[in-house]
């Protein structure tokens, strides 16, 4: 099951700098990306954290790596 936007994990994922060794190399390439953006631009949190999740409910084998935040 994917946690909704509102659940804090997909906030403190994109405000982290830690590695994602577990994950799929798609996710942490996602991963990196939108958190340079929300670096830069603070406000996309929201927008980034729904991009995230979209991932996650169009990839069963990226559900794994969700386990690892």
């Amino acid at each position: 099951m994917i946690p909704e936007p509102t659940d804090p994990r997909w906030k403190r994922v994109l405000q982290s700098d830690a590695d994602l060794p577990k994950a799929t190399l798609a996710t942490r390439i996602l991963v990196s990306r939108l958190r340079r953006e929300v670096r830069v631009t603070p406000a996309l949190m929201s927008s980034k954290i729904i991009e995230l999740r979209a991932y996650y409910q169009g990839k069963p084998f990226a559900t794994d790596d969700f386990a690892s935040f």
